[in-house]
């Protein structure tokens, strides 16, 4: 006796856990994940009985939603101002006059002893 051709699509209505294994089979995404995807609102998922099914599209249409955008480097000018000073030059200046500020206000101030 053969065994059952398994015979499904990407349309295909799989339980969560056996559609996590197979689209990511590294194990980085569990039923338990996709739970929490379909809670957000960023997995459709069906409950026709007690289990929840969703699709391998849908997984690929989640993924899609959860994509981070690259963010594009910042552009600074190098170009120094009227004093001679460029972009990076200021925030640095802004940077330790915070850091010396917080520094300040951390350091326990030592009080003056009054002699014998």
């Amino acid at each position: 006796m053969s065994p059952e051709k398994i015979d499904w699509t990407d349309d295909t209505l799989l339980p969560l856990g056996e559609a996590a294994r197979i689209a990511f089979p590294g194990g980085s995404v569990t039923a338990r994940t996709l739970k929490y995807r379909a809670r957000q609102g960023r997995l459709t998922v069906y409950r026709p009985g007690k289990a929840y099914l969703t699709s391998l599209v849908e997984i690929a249409k989640m993924i899609q939603a959860c994509a981070v955008p690259l963010a594009k480097p910042a552009v600074r000018s190098v170009v120094p101002n009227s004093l001679g000073l460029t972009e990076s030059d200021l925030a640095r200046a802004a940077l330790n006059m915070a850091l010396a500020d917080l520094r300040a206000k951390t350091m326990p101030r030592r009080s003056k002893k009054a002699g014998p």
